[in-house]
């Protein structure tokens, strides 16, 4: 299977938030601390987004290990593979969080994600999308590439697991909007 199809994005929820922490901790082990989806859900600045999938197209996790062992997932939920919180500040979007189970990666579901954040940025007017990434992480790096980000600035030292610098990432809507 190289891409999901009946990946569905929408707005996060109180009870999606388990299943949330339990990706960002698979996906971002050294993070501390954890993000705290409760209050950016309730954040007037914050958008936060899951993407689902029905049950039918769950992969077989049975030889599949999760960094703590626990997928947060409940078998009478919908299966959250992914999530992403922004912020809106002065009419640019901010990319605070993007995360995708390892275990479907490569199967489309950042850029359906990616793709969500961008056409509601553009829907609501807002001028750009930025983001950090860390220089080791190819694929994300790759991804936002394609979808027409620039590489526009470096922070040294950003995380603090191990110091790497982060570079900061932008995609023009004025630009992409006339494109």
């Amino acid at each position: 299977m190289d891409t999901l199809y009946d990946v569905k994005i929408r707005s996060m929820k109180i009870e999606d938030i388990d299943p949330v922490l339990a990706i960002e901790q698979d996906a971002f082990p050294n993070l501390f601390p954890s993000t705290n989806f409760r209050t950016e859900i309730n954040r007037k600045i914050s958008n936060c987004i899951v993407a689902e999938i029905p049950k039918d197209f769950l992969i077989n996790n049975s030889n599949f290990q999760y960094r703590n062992g626990y997928t947060g997932h409940h078998p009478q939920d919908k299966f959250i593979v992914g999530y992403a919180v922004t912020w809106e500040i002065a009419g640019e979007i901010h990319i605070i969080s993007i995360g995708v189970r390892r275990r479907y990666l490569r199967l489309g579901i950042g850029r359906k994600i990616m793709h969500s954040i961008i056409n509601e940025s553009i829907k609501n007017s807002n001028q750009s999308i930025t983001l950090e990434v860390r220089p080791s992480n190819d694929a994300a790096k790759n991804l936002y590439k394609k979808l027409n980000f620039q590489f526009v600035g470096r922070r040294v030292k950003y995380y603090s697991d191990n110091l790497e610098d982060a570079l900061i990432m932008t995609l023009d809507l004025q630009k992409q909007n006339t494109n």
